[in-house]
């Protein structure tokens, strides 16, 4: 009877947990591909990555000495990058798209793209990077926090970079 319970606890292992082993090792592969490209691109711009960050589809980190910043995002299979120099940029702006709608009585705002503008100081065109748009991805996964956390760190930055350049 033991032996019994023992063989079809083992099937019932074998049928749920190597299939989902196989899902996580097969499905972390792309991940480590693009990784991959993020840091060959880093490494081909001479940027040394201080901070990073990964979420959805985007990855955005920050070179604290060249202070620069390389954003990237996939679109299909593949990863397109921006660089952003920021010795040229005086400010950012958050840039924040909401719509309201009625839903049974009550007013609701949903949150539809975020980003940061990047105003450079030469007044050419800002320079936009997308945190979060609902019609490439609609699961929303703490947006704001990130914005106000990267906008937080890269205004630091600016002020550092800022300081160093009055002193020399």
């Amino acid at each position: 009877m033991k032996i019994d319970m023992i063989l079809v606890f083992a099937i019932v292992v074998g049928l749920v947990a190597v299939p989902y082993a196989l899902f996580i090792l097969f499905g972390s592969g792309n991940s480590k591909k693009i990784e991959k490209q993020i840091k060959e691109e880093a490494k081909k711009n001479n940027l040394n990555i201080n901070h990073s960050e990964k979420w959805s589809s985007r990855y955005l980190s920050l070179d604290t000495v060249a202070n620069k910043l390389l954003f990237s995002k996939t679109r299909g299979e593949e990863l397109e990058h921006q660089h952003i120099d920021l010795n040229t940029i005086t400010r950012i702006v958050t840039l924040e798209d909401r719509t309201s709608k009625r839903i049974d009585g009550k007013m609701h705002d949903t949150l539809e793209k975020l980003s940061l503008e990047f105003i450079s100081k030469e007044n050419a065109q800002p320079i936009v990077i997308n945190f979060y748009d609902s019609t490439l991805d609609a699961t929303q996964n703490y947006e704001m926090n990130r914005v106000n956390k990267w906008k937080e760190l890269i205004e630091k930055q600016l002020k550092l970079s800022a300081k160093h350049s009055k002193a020399a």
